[in-house]
């Protein structure tokens, strides 16, 4: 029978109680009660830090991301929230299940000894793939019955933590509706101090369904079992700086080739790739540069993020696509006090030139993470896009399980879990100038508001169920996974 165990106190009670312990030493200590010394009341100096717990991530790694350095004085009264804002750094890497920064002992006057204890995740994961060939769970829930057929199966392997510096190797092998071969690996370790970092991919797919038009703001799709209706090769190499702990820039080239059937290009839509073409080749660069404050990535509590990304499909004159693309994202997140908190999440997208674009690559909102939420079933396609998007998270419980022995994963029996509701508003709009006509949706303005349970699993795994009105007076139940992988 598995323990269980839920804190009644709150998750930083711990880290306050210890941060008073420090506080408290160093205003008993005689050295602090000398006029001389007296200013070590208001200052502690980090002596040393300790790690403990890591069992193949280098020390470098760990260091790197703690904004805490040796020589450093922090003012008493911030100790707490300095080893905490520290904390959820080093969870943010993505390869810990527990993160805790503490004093472990007073090494002099006004002097500190750091411990650093994390638990290392479970870096392998052979994932056996079930997944489904639409653009999210609802569509297939509600317009495609639950179709078995729709689902994708093979194996997707994520190394995590490859050599110990936080990289990650992938490869993906899927059958069933559609085929998909992928190789990628990202290390952020290529200059001794960790500020340079490469990402590189390689990928084949093709599928016998293809959406290959939008109507009524609806993707139409063709099926033929015999026939493959698309095939598509992706190359890409990055090249990732970092001189900061919260700036990163990115600069990636692609390769991109694209075939699809005649039954496609010729007859159902000349407009695909245009020109009636049933092919697409060029080579795009994208420069992407990035301002990362927030609290706690997978879940933000408080803080800000900016992006901007600019990108440049066709760098040679014989490339088949031509477009200029301009993309902005502000997000920002307000903690009012321990249980609430507001977010707000903007974003912009501007192309060029404005002549008529393959509708292949007329994509606004409705794909991705560029949604209003209640028009999970629809599609907005445009050469322009607005989104903003908030919500208000109140913390309904937040508490730890101790599953046992019926983890059998070490790192992961101990499961935090937190349970916010939440209440969204969206509003979205897409400028479409030459596909419009028969998408109503296109050039006016989208609401979607309602409330949501959002949970949380091992700091970084997020389950959302939303109930969401939209302001054609059409609502819904909706379920978002994030595994965190």
């Amino acid at each position: 029978m598995p323990e269980f165990r839920i804190p009644f106190k709150s998750f930083y009670a711990p880290l306050f109680f210890r941060a008073g312990l420090v506080w408290l030493c160093c205003c008993l200590t005689p050295a602090c009660l000398s006029a001389q010394d007296s200013t070590s009341t208001d200052w502690v100096l980090v002596d040393k830090i300790n790690l403990e717990g890591t069992r193949k991530t280098k020390a470098s790694t760990i260091l790197r991301e703690l904004k805490i350095r040796v020589g450093d004085s922090i003012p008493a009264p911030s100790l707490t929230e300095v080893l905490e804002r520290n904390r959820l750094l080093l969870l943010n890497l993505g390869i810990f299940t527990e993160a805790l920064i503490s004093v472990q002992e007073w090494s002099g006057p006004g002097k500190v000894v750091l411990k650093v204890k994390v638990t290392e995740a479970w870096f392998v994961y052979p994932v056996p793939i079930l997944a489904l060939s639409d653009r999210n769970f609802n569509v297939w829930w509600n317009e495609f019955d639950r179709s078995l057929k729709r689902i994708n199966y093979g194996l997707d392997w994520s190394q995590l933590n490859l050599t110990g510096r936080a990289d990650v190797l992938k490869a993906k092998t899927q059958f069933g509706f559609t085929n998909s071969y992928e190789l990628a690996y990202r290390s952020q370790g290529l200059n001794r101090k960790r500020t340079l970092g490469l990402e590189s991919a390689l990928a084949y797919s093709r599928a016998h369904e293809l959406a290959y038009k939008t109507s009524r703001n609806k993707l139409d799709f063709l099926r033929v079992r015999e026939e493959w209706q698309i095939k598509q090769i992706f190359a890409s190499i990055t090249l990732i700086s970092r001189p900061k702990l919260f700036k990163s820039q990115t600069f990636t080239l692609e390769y991109r080739n694209n075939w699809v059937s005649d039954s496609i290009a010729k007859q159902l839509n000349p407009d695909f790739f245009l020109n009636g073409s049933n092919r697409q080749q060029h080579f795009s660069a994208v420069y992407s540069l990035t301002y990362d404050y927030r609290d706690f990535r997978p879940y933000p509590l408080k803080g800000w993020r900016a992006i901007v990304e600019l990108r440049k499909n066709g760098l040679l004159p014989s490339d088949d696509l031509q477009i200029f693309r301009a993309f902005a994202e502000w997000d920002q997140y307000f903690s009012l006090n321990k249980r609430v908190s507001l977010e707000l999440v903007g974003k912009v997208r501007t192309s060029l030139p404005r002549k008529k674009p393959p509708q292949s690559n007329n994509q606004a909102l409705g794909y991705g993470s560029n949604l209003v939420r209640g028009y999970d079933y629809y599609v907005v396609d445009g050469l322009d896009f607005a989104l903003f998007r908030s919500s208000w998270h109140f913390l309904v419980f937040d508490g730890k399980f101790n599953l046992g022995r019926a983890m059998p994963v070490k790192a992961y029996r101990k499961l935090p879990l937190r349970l916010y509701l939440a209440l969204n508003n969206d509003i979205g709009w897409a400028n479409d100038p030459h596909y419009a006509a028969n998408n109503p949706l296109s050039n006016r303005l989208l609401y979607g508001y309602g409330p949501g349970l959002d949970l949380v699993l091992y700091y970084d795994k997020s389950i959302r169920c939303e109930w969401t009105w939209n302001d054609l007076g059409e609502g819904g139940f909706y379920v978002r996974i994030n595994t965190g992988i």
